[in-house]
């Protein structure tokens, strides 16, 4: 007898994960006094949750924000609702975020000498680097994913400087709340549709990086049975040392009941689908839809129903679970919550203000390491206090 999911009536989802107001940010506010930020112009593209809008309010207090341009699969209603006195622009596709942002920093370096720095998140402008160094004024990006980064890095030589944070080791303390927010995520919606505890589950995690390893450490700790899988050798190896299940990937992808796709890349197609159990359940933990063929599983789809955050798809010749439509599952709550939010959005800032206060060479840059460990002093001191 084959082990499938069937989702429960639809019950409403009171979206409690946004009713609570994000907290203060004392380190970035102490940043913020400590190292001010000189006069310039800031394009802001951002997932506009809650716990940004604390984060979107600062740099409105302390430099010109001429546009703030969402990720319209991340905006939250109510932290919209919250910044609507500034120049936020919501893209209808997520392929406008880019051209959007662009637009808002040409017109920015056109109406003033300002510096003028676009601080980004998903590699957006990638494409357009050339046409931003045609503005002077413009002094640079700011990037916080390793999928923007590696946008980037396909565009090199670049023509404009560009600071990224996604391999900084502050950046990399997040990927511990990131894989906790998925696995939390993944929870509620079989706890909500299935009934099903994922402790009993089969899961197999598509990518062992920093979010992956983090994500399987939790997931094994409800007690779920957890598999790895990761095209690279070298990771696949480190699944075994921590103790993981690994194996080809074509049995792991028919052991699996549910399956987590944290990888950063397309980790499943539509000629995955003979290999799927019946009954499987999708999630992403990336940014985007990037993880899943979420195309290519609806065009060949028999018959699709939607209800609320699941999508049951009957798809050669066995029904697929795809939770939030493959994007990031996450994102359903607050992405992520906690201390490390602060670390991150000081280090973004910190980069913001190095390409505010002087021109640099062109090509990718990191903040300064000394910088990284005086802001993790001032972190720890800040959360790490022992009683």
């Amino acid at each position: 007898m084959t082990n499938t999911l069937s989702p429960a009536a639809p019950v409403a989802h009171s979206g409690a994960g946004h009713a609570a107001r994000a907290g203060d940010l004392p380190v970035l506010q102490s940043a913020q006094t400590r190292w001010p930020m000189p006069p310039a112009r800031l394009v802001l593209v951002t997932h506009l949750l809650d716990t940004a809008v604390p984060y979107v309010r600062l740099f409105d207090r302390c430099m010109d924000l001429v546009g703030v341009v969402p990720v319209p699969y991340s905006v939250q209603p109510e932290a919209l609702s919250r910044l609507d006195d500034l120049p936020v622009t919501v893209p209808e596709s997520i392929g406008d975020v880019g051209t959007f942002a662009v637009r808002d920093a040409v017109r920015a370096a056109r109406e003033s000498e300002l510096p003028v720095v676009v601080q980004e998140v998903g590699g957006y402008c990638a494409d357009a680097v050339g046409e931003l160094a045609q503005s002077p004024s413009v002094r640079g990006i700011v990037e916080d994913t390793k999928q923007g980064q590696w946008r980037y890095e396909r565009n090199m030589p670049l023509p404009l400087p560009v600071f990224t944070i996604a391999d900084s080791p502050l950046k990399a303390l997040e990927d511990v709340q990131v894989g906790r927010s998925v696995a939390y995520s993944v929870e509620r919606l079989l706890r909500l549709r299935f009934y099903r505890l994922l402790s009993e589950r089969r899961v197999l995690v598509l990518g062992y990086g920093g979010i992956g390893t983090a994500l399987a450490e939790h997931l094994r700790r409800t007690g779920a049975q957890v598999a790895v899988y990761d095209p690279d050798e070298v990771r696949m190896s480190a699944a075994v040392v921590h103790g993981f299940r690994v194996g080809a990937r074509k049995d792991l992808l028919g052991w699996a009941e549910v399956i987590v796709g944290v990888s950063g890349h397309r980790a499943l197609t539509t000629e995955d689908l003979p290999l799927l159990r019946d009954g499987v359940v999708l999630a992403s933990g990336s940014s985007k839809q990037v993880e899943f063929d979420v195309e290519g599983l609806c065009h060949n789809a028999d018959t699709l129903v939607e209800t609320d955050e699941v999508m049951e798809l009957q798809v050669a010749g066995r029904t697929v679970y795809l939770l939030n439509q493959g994007k990031p599952v996450n994102f359903l709550e607050q992405s992520i919550l906690g201390s490390v939010l602060d670390l991150v959005y000081t280090e973004l800032y910190l980069c913001t203000r190095e390409l505010a206060r002087r021109a640099w060479s062109p090509g990718l840059h990191r903040l300064d390491p000394r910088m990284q460990q005086e802001l993790a002093q001032q972190w720890r001191e800040e959360y790490g206090r022992q009683w």
